[in-house]
């Protein structure tokens, strides 16, 4: 016992001698060599450790090493992790029936808004996670309220400037008779959300009840254009430290064997980085063009710098399933998740990330209730993911 204690306090000596150069390294800005002699540092601890024999202790070992690791590893989403192989979502939103997606922008292309319409109704939910939202007729969409249909979702720019653009919307929809019948007309119901994009849309005329009429006049069934398009067009990403990148609107859609149709689109204007697995695809970037990595910056003890900025990342899943309003709201709740596998950080106070759901209930296939909700909301992770993906790869 005495001979391990003397080869334990050697260990541990020894520790504090590469602990002491490591600091001289530092001072000296050999940053390498600092990290080199701490490992050697915490090799001389575990050994003292196990010397002693707790087998506890022996454990610490290898956490030891998984810390260090932690800061040379990518640091970020991978979808990996989850589904074992990388899944490519084919189609977008437009591929559930009854579904119509429309975009209009500004003439100089740096601001515009997206119009998601269900003519024929579509049950509605929602979850709000970010620190900044800015919405409109969120409230109408929660459990225990008479609103039990929408009739479009509208995704826009201008901030809460761009809220005025649903004026239009609701204007077109009550022009074709579509809305909840009133003894005055039809009465459309149309939630909305915004994304931060004044300063990249600087001069530029915001999102109006005109721009929001034209984006529901253009609305149809075929393939969504995706990128640096309507709400998307002034959309950027990756704004904590370095030069920001453009983002955009991206779909994909998913079909269950023998289930329902689950699909989703996203304008992308995150404050964090887009991760595509394990790499960052757009983000951030330093004056040579090489990505900063955010997540890791933060985790290194760099202090945010993006206290002003004001950004967002909104969606909209729809599905065939049927659902009521407190399942449609617990999607949007899961479907988060496909945020945070392409988005890192997320749902930070600069952002107002929203997720609405809309459930058109024609799935003839039986899928009800909580079996439902957990299909649903687990395909919507993937498709939210891949939209967010690939709204950014076709930015310009």
């Amino acid at each position: 016992m005495r001979y391990q204690g003397k080869r334990c306090i050697r260990n541990i000596n020894a520790a504090i001698r590469n602990l002491y150069s490591a600091k001289l390294a530092v001072r000296n800005q050999r940053n390498k060599q600092a990290a080199r002699k701490i490992i050697k540092s915490q090799a001389h601890v575990g050994k003292s450790l196990s010397t002693i024999g707790f087998g506890r202790l022996r454990q610490g070992k290898t956490r030891f090493k998984n810390d260090i690791n932690t800061l040379t590893q990518p640091i970020g989403p991978s979808s990996d992790r989850l589904i074992g192989r990388a899944v490519e979502s084919p189609g977008g939103i437009t591929d559930i029936p009854g579904i119509l997606v429309g975009h209009a922008e500004d003439e100089s292309g740096r601001t515009g808004c997206t119009v998601i319409l269900c003519p024929r109704g579509a049950v509605p939910g929602i979850d709000v996670r970010g620190g900044f939202p800015g919405t409109e007729q969120t409230d109408a969409l929660h459990p225990g309220t008479a609103t039990e249909l929408v009739q479009a979702v509208l995704l826009t720019g201008g901030s809460n400037f761009g809220l005025a653009a649903t004026a239009g919307v609701m204007n077109w929809l009550a022009e074709h008779g579509i809305g909840a019948p009133t003894e005055a007309g039809p009465l459309p119901t149309v939630p909305a959300a915004v994304i931060f994009d004044l300063i990249y849309a600087k001069g530029a005329r915001r999102p109006n009840a005109v721009m929001g009429y034209a984006a529901s006049q253009a609305a149809n069934s075929g393939p969504v254009e995706e990128g640096s398009i309507g709400a998307g067009a002034g959309a950027t990403v990756g704004k904590i430290y370095g030069k920001p990148m453009k983002g955009g609107v991206g779909t994909a859609a998913w079909q269950i064997p023998g289930g329902p149709m689950v699909a989703a689109i996203a304008v992308v204007n995150a404050l964090g980085d887009i991760w595509d697995h394990d790499r960052i695809i757009a983000g951030a970037q330093r004056p040579d063009g090489t990505f900063v990595n955010q997540t890791r910056a933060i985790l290194e003890g760099e202090a945010p710098l993006s206290s002003q900025s004001r950004n967002t990342t909104i969606a909209v899943v729809a599905t065939t399933a049927k659902l009521t309003k407190a399942e449609a709201s617990r999607v949007a709740t899961l479907a988060h998740d496909g945020m945070a596998r392409a988005i890192s950080p997320v749902h930070t106070q600069g952002d107002g990330d929203t997720i609405f759901c809309l459930a058109t209930g024609t799935d003839t296939n039986g899928l009800t209730g909580n079996d439902a909700v957990t299909a649903v909301g687990t395909v919507a992770v993937v498709v939210l993911e891949q939209a967010i993906i690939r709204g950014v790869k076709a930015a310009q």
